[in-house]
């Protein structure tokens, strides 16, 4: 019988970013982040490539790494989902985000809970999932929302100033969504 070793946990976490400057700004202003300057990755001729930052909340260390190819390429994947207690704790993110021009899905229902997705500035898609289940059936998640798809972008109605409504997979009437 083999035994392998165990995995302990996560030690940190890592985002690629295009602009080091711009990407901490935003994720302290937006996530109440707080940069461990202590924790600074700076080369050998002196650059700045990477920042490691403390979110509240998050119980490993989030790196924010100087990378423009690869946060690029990652522009609408979803590499990282925070946790929010419940609906009402997403209607929080939701005034925030509002409140900060930050673009924003509206509430989408998942397999299991509600699920709020917004991009960072290189378009990386973060998500809250809610650890409260919504108790719906299979029928009512939404599978086919744009906000789950790295291949598209959402249109101007996923956008700020909306009504945060729940995005489900049935229409108002009742109807299935798309038909």
């Amino acid at each position: 019988m083999t035994t392998h070793p165990v995995v302990r946990g996560v030690h940190h976490i890592k985002i690629p970013v295009s602009d080091l400057e711009r990407s901490i700004a935003w994720y302290c202003s937006v996530l109440g982040a707080r940069r461990i300057e202590e924790f600074d990755h700076v080369s050998q001729d002196g650059e700045l490539f990477a920042v490691i930052l403390d979110v509240p909340g998050v119980d490993v260390p989030l790196e924010l790494r100087l990378d423009p190819a690869t946060a690029g390429r990652l522009a609408g994947f979803d590499p990282l989902t925070f946790t929010a207690r419940s609906r009402a704790e997403l209607d929080g993110w939701i005034r925030h985000l509002d409140m900060l021009g930050v673009a924003h899905s509206p509430v989408i229902v998942a397999l299991m809970g509600h699920l709020l997705v917004f991009p960072d500035p290189d378009g990386v898609r973060l998500r809250f999932y809610t650890h409260e289940p919504h108790g719906l059936s299979r029928e009512h998640v939404n599978f086919t929302s744009p906000w789950l798809r790295p291949d598209t972008v959402p249109g101007s109605d996923a956008w700020p100033g909306q009504t945060p409504a729940i995005e489900t997979g049935v229409r108002r009437s009742g109807g299935p969504a798309g038909g």
